[in-house]
This record gives C-alpha cells, sequence and structure tokens, in this order.
C-alpha cells in the first residue's frame, strides 16, 4: 500500500472538494457566530448528557454503559447517513472521469476517497466525542477521584476513540458499496442503492421500539436501566454490528491495554479489508458506475411542450431539481415531515407523562408563562426549520457550474428569486401549519391562537428564506463533485442555521424581557412578538431583494 501517494491525494480532494471560506470579513464573524451558537452549544449539551447517564448507570454498577451506548448510537447514525454519501464520492462524484485516465491504481484512488469522505463527515462527530469522553471521565473522577480517571491507558484510548470511532461505519458503507456495485453491474439501476438508507434508518428504528419491550413504563429511568443490566437488544445488536466499540469502552472504563490493543488490531482488519476489497472490486465499479443512466432517452414530442408563464417555467425547474435529484428531496424537500411528526409523537407519546400533562393544564388553565414558552417554541421551529432544510441557503449552490445560466436565459433576475423563494415556501410552510394544527390540538388552544401562530411562522420563514438567499447569492458554492457536496460541504447552510437560532433568541428574547421586566400582559408580548416580525420581514425584504438582484446581476 502506496501510504504517502495515498495521503497526498487525499489532500488534494480536501483541497478541491470543500468551499473555502469567502474573505470577508463578514464571514469571518459568520464562521465565529457559527461556532458559538451551533457547535459549543452541541458539544455542551451531549456532555452533559453523558455525564448524567453514567451518573446513572455508576448506581447500576455499569459506569461505561451510558458512554457505550452513546458510542454505538454515534456508529449507527454515521453508517445511515454515510452510506449515500460514500456511495456518491466513490463512484458519482465528477472528478471520476479525471481520475481514471490517471496512472494511479484504482484502490489507491479509492482509498484517497475513502479517506476524505470519512474526515469530511466526521468533523461534528469528533468533537461530540470529544464532548462524551470529558462527561465521562468528569462523572467517573466525581467519584473516584480525576487522577484515578484519567489514567494513561483509558486517556489514550478516548483519544484513539475520537478520531476512530467514525471510522467502523465508514468503512462499512464503503464496502457495502462496493459490493452492491457488483451486483448492480447486472442490475442496472442505482434507484435500489438510493432507499439502502432508509431501509437502514427503519431497521435501526425498528430494533429501538423493540428494545423497549419488558422494561416497563417507558422513561428514561427504566431505558437506563436495561442498558446497565446489559439486556437491552439495540445496545446488544450495535455491540455486534460495531464489535470493536465495546473493546473501545473496556479499555476506557478498565483502563485495560489488551482491548486497546484489540481495539486498535479491529480497526485495522477493517481497513485491510476495505483495501483488498477494492482492490479486486472498485475498478469493475467505475465501469458500472460509467454505464449507468445511459439507458436511451425519451424523444421530446411537440405535444410535450407546454406555453407557461416565466414564474412557472422557472419554479418547475426548480421542482424537478429537488424531487429528480435524490440528495435534494431527501435533505431539502422530505425532512420537513420530521415537524409535524416529531411533534404528534411528542405529544402522543407524552401528553399522560407528569411534565407534558402539568405544562397542558397550566396552558388551559390560563397561565401566561405557559402562553410565553409555547410561542417561544413556534418562533424557534419556524426559524430553525427554515435553515435546516437549506432550501433558501442553498438556492444559488444548486445551480452547480451552470450557475452563469441565470444571467443568459431570458427571464428577468426578479422571476428566478421569487421561483427559488416560492419553492422552499411550498416545502417549509404547510409543514409548519400541520405543526401548528397538532400543536394547538393537543393543547385545546383557539382558533385565534392556532391563527396567530400561523401568522408569526410564516414571518419567521419568509424572513429565513431571504436571509438565506441574501448569503448564498452572496458567495454560491459551485465548483462541487455531487450533491451531497453541494449541501455538506456549503458554508451557507452552516452559517444560516447559526444566524436563525440567534435571530430567534434575540425576537423572543425581546418579548421575554418586556414581559418579565414590565410585567406587561401577556396580549403585550403577542403583539410586541407580532410587531417585531413584521418590522424585520418587511424591512428584509426591501434590502434583501435589492442586495439579491445585485449579487445575481454579478455572477
Amino acid at each position: 500500500m502506496n501510504i504517502k501517494g495515498i495521503s497526498s491525494l487525499t489532500a488534494i480532494l480536501s483541497k478541491n472538494s470543500e468551499m473555502q471560506l469567502p474573505e470577508k470579513t463578514g464571514y469571518k464573524v459568520l464562521a465565529l457566530l457559527a461556532v458559538s451558537c451551533i457547535m459549543i452549544p452541541c458539544t455542551v449539551i451531549v456532555g452533559f448528557i453523558s455525564y448524567v447517564m453514567t451518573e446513572a448507570l455508576l448506581e447500576a454498577g455499569s459506569p461505561g454503559g451510558g458512554m457505550l451506548f452513546e458510542m454505538q448510537i454515534l456508529s449507527a447514525f454515521s453508517m445511515i447517513f454515510g452510506i449515500l454519501v460514500i456511495f456518491s464520492v466513490l463512484f458519482f462524484s465528477s472528478d471520476r472521469e479525471h481520475f481514471v485516465t490517471l496512472p494511479i491504481p484504482a484502490h489507491h484512488l479509492m482509498m484517497s476517497k475513502f479517506l476524505f469522505a470519512y474526515f469530511a463527515e466526521s468533523v461534528m462527530e469528533f468533537l461530540i466525542l470529544i464532548a462524551v469522553f470529558v462527561g465521562y471521565f468528569l462523572a467517573i473522577g466525581r467519584n473516584i477521584g480525576i487522577g484515578a480517571a484519567l489514567n494513561p491507558i483509558s486517556l489514550i484510548a478516548a483519544i484513539l476513540g475520537v478520531a476512530l470511532i467514525p471510522l467502523v461505519p465508514m468503512i462499512y458503507c464503503a464496502i457495502f458499496s462496493l459490493i452492491l456495485m457488483a451486483v448492480l453491474k447486472g442490475v442496472k439501476d442505482t434507484k435500489i442503492f438510493y432507499r439502502m438508507s432508509t431501509i437502514f434508518l427503519l431497521i435501526f428504528a425498528g430494533i429501538f421500539v423493540y428494545s423497549l419491550r419488558g422494561i416497563g413504563e417507558i422513561n428514561m429511568e427504566n431505558y437506563v436501566e436495561s442498558l446497565g443490566s446489559g439486556k437491552n437488544l439495540l445496545l446488544r445488536t450495535l455491540n455486534a454490528v460495531f464489535f470493536p466499540v465495546p473493546w473501545l469502552s473496556e479499555a476506557i472504563s478498565g483502563g485495560s491495554f489488551l482491548y486497546l490493543l484489540l481495539y486498535i488490531i479491529g480497526n485495522a482488519a477493517l481497513l485491510c479489508v476495505l483495501f483488498f476489497l477494492g482492490k479486486a472490486l472498485y475498478q469493475t465499479g467505475l465501469y458500472t458506475a460509467a454505464s449507468l443512466g445511459s439507458s436511451k432517452k425519451a424523444e421530446v414530442k411537440s405535444s410535450d411542450i407546454i406555453d407557461q408563464s416565466q414564474f412557472i417555467a422557472s419554479f418547475l425547474k426548480e421542482l424537478r431539481v429537488i424531487l429528480r435529484t435524490k440528495a435534494f428531496s431527501g435533505n431539502c424537500a422530505y425532512i420537513n415531515v420530521l415537524w409535524p411528526a416529531g411533534a404528534w409523537a411528542l405529544f402522543h407519546f407524552t401528553k399522560d407523562k407528569p411534565g407534558m400533562a402539568a405544562f397542558i393544564e397550566m396552558y388551559q388553565s390560563g397561565r401566561e408563562r405557559a402562553d410565553m414558552i409555547l410561542i417561544i417554541i413556534v418562533i424557534g421551529v419556524a426559524f430553525i426549520a427554515t435553515a435546516l432544510n437549506s432550501l433558501a441557503s442553498t438556492a444559488f449552490t444548486r445551480e452547480g457550474q451552470h450557475l452563469s445560466l441565470i444571467k443568459f436565459i431570458p427571464v428577468p433576475y426578479e422571476t428566478q428569486m421569487y421561483a427559488k423563494g416560492f419553492l422552499s415556501l411550498i416545502f417549509t410552510y404547510p409543514a409548519l401549519l400541520i405543526t401548528d394544527i397538532i400543536i394547538c390540538v393537543y393543547m385545546k388552544a383557539p382558533f385565534y391562537i392556532g391563527a396567530f401562530y400561523a401568522i408569526v411562522m410564516l414571518l419567521a420563514h419568509i424572513l429565513s428564506i431571504i436571509i438565506g438567499m441574501m448569503m448564498d447569492s452572496s458567495s454560491p458554492y459551485v465548483e462541487w463533485d455531487d450533491e451531497y457536496s453541494a449541501l455538506r460541504g456549503n458554508l451557507n447552510t452552516f452559517f444560516n442555521m447559526a444566524v436563525m437560532m440567534l435571530l430567534s433568541v434575540i425576537v423572543t428574547g425581546l418579548g421575554i424581557l418586556l414581559y418579565e421586566l414590565l410585567k406587561l400582559p401577556i396580549g403585550v408580548y403577542y403583539m410586541v412578538i407580532l410587531v417585531s416580525l413584521t418590522i424585520a420581514t418587511v424591512r428584509m425584504f426591501s434590502v434583501g431583494k435589492k442586495r439579491i438582484l445585485d449579487n445575481m446581476e454579478k455572477m
């Protein structure tokens, strides 16, 4: 194995396949904001959860159980969401035709692409794993002393774990991709592969639901007890699939050098399996990928050509790009189902629990604090849902290397801009409305309250669309290799999420200050929220529209 050549090729891929931070002061501020509003809060929350779970499992006699469960859950989600990325990077990136003509062994190219995808996909997971281990060591140190908890073997094992835990699921994804491409050689259809991530997610969800059987009342205390007893079906299944992780857990919790050595050997063995399997199958897989989708295209008939307005034609073009591209449809369109489904699940399964039942009763009895909490939640969902689906923050990035066409097609910039904004509206706002209805039904809120929520959600959503499109039109990421890179490597999406989180805090915080400090009635609180969002949206629409059109002119 030419390690030096593989590492050099990996470095080249890394430089050319991710959006570079624009040399603008505003983007440096956004980068700091993203770190402060997303990365740091996420790691702190995960670290706290790790600390609490470790404390609970100490009493159950399994101090490493919480850490092991978190590592295995991260491994499972890495595999579920990484499989399509690995498949796309290995076989369908736009640089495939360029590399195959170079005197580079196919399996070396495969390893370089794999390592690039592994590091690109795992940055946030590295931070989360650091938080998991910090929370674990703090909980253990509180009971036996931090010096005893941080023995050299445990510390080395934790550092290795941060770097290597995402490796095993990604290796599985790559192996599965190689084998499936060998099968596709005869099938000539990639649809079967693109459904794999959904199948894996359903299997994972099914095992999780089944693991709830036999624990009695479904609550965190009973579930943690099942983890400590070693009878949890989900954990046992994940321990079998990601078999090196329990060895790492033993190395950290017990300070065992033998288990640390086993963990290193297990990862090295899987990496060798991937290398030799790639040597045998990757070249053939590239040929298969080149031949897929080469079937005869349907002939365009005169009857297929219809007369449409410029706006409708532009909108339908945007719609087809989203629905016909697996990466965009899953991450931009169907992800919006998360909000109504999550709201229903939250109320359906917890409405009789003490905490939720008390909150519902407090709201129905007219307690103003409950009204305030609910409006904060509603506005937060509206802001975050728009940023999470990235429809607005990739509006121009999705054009890729054909971005310049927006200047040459006979459609005004303003019409194209409205078509892109309307796309985000029709995919996001109906999901927000359904979420609003679900919340109001379970909370037994009056109709006018539901209508008020619908209005403030719409205002927050429009505001988020404008900001997202402003950011993406300012510095669109067009040099992407595949659609997953357009989403994963686009800094505008990441920054937009941070801005939306900060904005939701500012808008709701203003109302809270007026309510808590000035003791204003809840009706005035509602008016402050409505007026603030209306002014912000109208002003941003005026400024943002001009900015977006100016950016389109400069593209």
